[in-house]
């Protein structure tokens, strides 16, 4: 089933609609599985099972998590690079990720330790995005350039749909149920996609086996895509932009609490404000996700859009230092949500033009990918200390408005994409 060299898949046009219309759902499914279990059902039953212990013991969980899922990832793409079938090359991976993937959601559900749920959660997160590594390169193998833009911006509205889906899920049904509906979502949402939108052969499309290469040279040439300046710019670009969202966001609720004010909050309830800037953000988001990436692609100027939204982010992290009020959170929430749903409409697009090799195109748009995640890790902990010892509330949004500019300015530097 694998081998070496892979010539590039030629994207074309035919079935394009097709494709997108069943790129959308299985990206939303992927997003709901990942929010749903994270935000929702995890936590949840972390507190059931170790109600003393609950906030330590999720934190290692979801490190080991991050962990597995920033190995997945390119290991998704580079192993589904090199796989010959009569589904093609994505296909075969997509079916059997995500059929793991249900099975170990129900093991999850049903899960009444620490240990069993740990290890199930570490698995999913790596058979998730192994799926995720092959799912993302579908963009660069079968989506001709001038359409990119439009693709990306159909496949960057997954995350918010899917964020809304997977919470509500999770929320309204048992634990059991929750996994399952996610898991079986995830599946459904493959199999239509692989069968209704189908990839072309890769059988014939294989060189013969080369030699085996040092242990050295084989990670050397792993990471090869380095050697590229823009590709180089665009991963710097994506992981500071990424630092600056997740860094801000993941304390919004403490923000509120401490920064604004309890009693400054609708009815005095943190939660209910969370959500409604929540809700706000991610509607602002979707609204705004087709068109940006439409006119993106009308305009030929992806690197100006993404160069544009990072900006504007960073700009709407400055609102609530200059307003600490909840009219000023509710337009920072409008803001952010504007400039990161476009941001996210037309960055795929961006990164799938600067793979500087069409044979590794799955492995190195999954490094890319890492970019998002790995400042997940970080961005915790690097959030805690700027709160507590470098300032408070208006160090973090301070922070994530510099990083956010620093990310429109690097990507501004890449010269092969306009």
């Amino acid at each position: 089933m694998l081998d070496a060299q892979v010539p590039a898949t030629h994207a074309r046009s035919d079935g394009l609609g097709r494709l997108l219309t069943l790129l959308l759902p299985a990206t939303t499914a992927l997003c709901a599985v990942f929010n749903g279990i994270q935000q929702i059902l995890l936590p949840a039953q972390v507190e059931a099972l170790d109600p003393g212990s609950k906030v330590a013991t999720l934190a290692v969980m979801t490190t080991l998590a991050a962990i597995s899922s920033m190995l997945a990832l390119p290991i998704g793409g580079a192993i589904s690079d090199r796989t010959a079938s009569r589904l093609g090359r994505r296909s075969p991976w997509l079916l059997l990720m995500s059929a793991l993937s249900m099975l170990l959601l129900l093991g999850m559900g049903s899960s009444t330790t620490i240990l069993t749920l740990t290890i199930g959660y570490v698995i999913v997160w790596f058979t998730a995005n192994f799926h995720q590594g092959a799912l993302t390169a579908v963009l660069p193998d079968r989506v001709p350039v001038e359409r990119r833009g439009l693709a990306s911006s159909v496949i960057g509205l997954g995350t918010p749909v899917g964020i809304l889906f997977g919470v509500n899920v999770a929320s309204r049904t048992e634990q059991v149920w929750g996994y399952a509906i996610l898991g079986l979502g995830l599946l459904c949402t493959t199999v239509a996609l692989v069968f209704g939108a189908r990839e072309a052969p890769s059988t014939n499309a294989f060189h013969r086996r080369a030699p085996a290469a040092r242990t050295a040279d084989s990670v050397r040439a792993f990471f090869q895509a380095f050697g590229s300046r823009d590709f180089r710019l665009a991963f710097l670009s994506r992981a500071t932009l990424s630092l600056a969202y997740f860094t801000v966001s993941g304390y919004l609720f403490y923000a509120l609490q401490d920064h604004i004010g309890t009693a400054n909050l609708p009815r005095g309830d943190v939660a209910i404000a969370v959500s409604t800037l929540s809700t706000i953000s991610v509607l602002t988001w979707t609204a705004v996700a087709v068109f940006a990436g439409w006119l993106a692609d009308r305009l030929d100027r992806r690197k100006l859009f993404v160069g544009i939204s990072s900006a504007g982010l960073g700009a709407s992290m400055l609102v609530p230092i200059v307003s600490p009020t909840w009219t000023g959170m509710l337009v920072y929430a409008f803001l952010s949500g504007a400039f990161i749903g476009s941001y996210f409409a037309v960055d795929l697009a961006v990164m799938s033009l600067v793979l500087p090799d069409k044979n590794n195109q799955g492995r190195d748009f999954a490094i890319l990918t890492v970019a998002t995640g790995l400042p997940q890790i970080l961005s915790s902990a690097l959030a805690g200390a700027l709160i507590a010892w470098f300032g408070g509330y208006v160090a973090l949004f301070v922070f994530g408005a510099v990083c956010a500019f620093a990310a429109g300015l690097v990507i501004m530097r890449i010269r092969s994409i306009r």
